[in-house]
C-alpha cells in the first residue's frame, strides 16, 4: 500500500527493561510491508539499555517517550492518547510481527464495516525464538459475546483498533483491573462493536521467565 494513499496506523509499544528483545521487536515493525505508520514507544522507566537500543534506530517514524515508571496500564493509555492514526495496533517489546500483519489487518477492517477491533492467530515462541505451538481460530470469524464468559480467547498484543469506528474513550484501559485490563476492555467493547479474529498466524508471541504472562500466571 502506498504511503500517500493509505491511512495512518499508530503502533503502540510499551517497553520496560526490554533490552534482550526490543531490537528484534522494533525491526519487525519497521520492516512491515505497510509503511504509513507511526511507532510510539514508551520507555516506562527502564533501568537497562532499552532506551539506548531504541535511540539507535534511524527511522523517523519512531516516536520515543522516556520517563519514570508508571506501569503497563498507564503506559498503554498514554500511548493511545498521543496516537494520531486512523488505526491503533498493539505490540509488546518482546514479541515479533510478521511482515504482512498490519497490511492484512487494515484490509480486513476496511472490508468489514461491522468490526471495530481485530485479532490474529499467533505462534508461541520461547526466549530463543524457537516455535512452541500455534494458536488460531477454526475459521475467520467474529467473536461471540458468550465466549467471554469462559475466559479470554484472544491475544492482546495482536489487536488492531479501528479508530474510524471507535473513540479513544472507548479503548481506555481501567487500572482497577490490573492483570486483566485487556479482558475487562473486551467485555466493554463487545457491546460497542463486533470483534473480529483472523484465522492466520501474523504474530509471534514470546514466552520467557520475565514476560508479563509468566510473571502474572499465578
Amino acid at each position: 500500500m502506498m504511503e500517500s494513499t493509505s491511512p495512518l496506523i499508530s503502533v503502540i509499544i510499551p517497553a520496560f527493561n526490554a533490552e534482550l528483545y526490543i531490537q528484534e521487536a522494533l525491526e519487525s515493525v519497521c520492516n512491515q510491508s505497510y509503511v504509513n505508520i507511526e511507532i510510539i514507544v514508551i520507555d516506562d522507566g527502564s533501568s537497562d539499555k532499552t532506551r539506548e537500543i531504541i535511540e539507535r534506530f534511524e527511522d523517523n517514524r519512531i516516536r520515543l517517550i522516556s520517563r519514570e515508571n508508571r506501569g503497563l496500564i498507564a503506559t498503554l493509555n498514554e500511548a493511545i492518547e498521543v496516537s494520531r492514526g486512523d488505526y491503533i495496533a498493539r505490540m509488546d517489546a518482546d514479541d515479533i510481527c510478521l511482515s504482512e500483519r498490519l497490511d492484512t489487518q487494515v484490509k480486513y477492517l476496511r472490508k468489514h464495516h461491522n468490526i471495530g477491533l481485530l485479532f490474529t492467530g499467533i505462534e508461541y515462541i520461547d526466549e530463543n525464538g524457537k516455535k512452541i505451538r500455534k494458536k488460531v481460530s477454526t475459521k475467520s470469524r467474529k467473536l461471540e459475546p458468550v465466549e467471554l464468559l469462559f475466559g479470554c480467547p484472544v491475544c492482546h498484543p495482536t489487536v488492531m483498533f479501528d479508530m474510524t469506528k471507535l473513540k479513544k474513550s472507548d479503548i481506555h484501559y481501567d487500572e482497577a483491573y490490573c492483570l486483566a485490563e485487556d479482558f475487562e476492555l473486551w467485555t466493554r467493547l463487545v457491546s460497542v462493536t463486533e470483534i473480529g479474529i483472523i484465522n492466520e498466524v501474523l504474530f509471534r508471541y514470546r514466552i520467557h521467565p520475565n514476560s508479563i504472562t509468566s510473571k502474572n500466571n499465578e
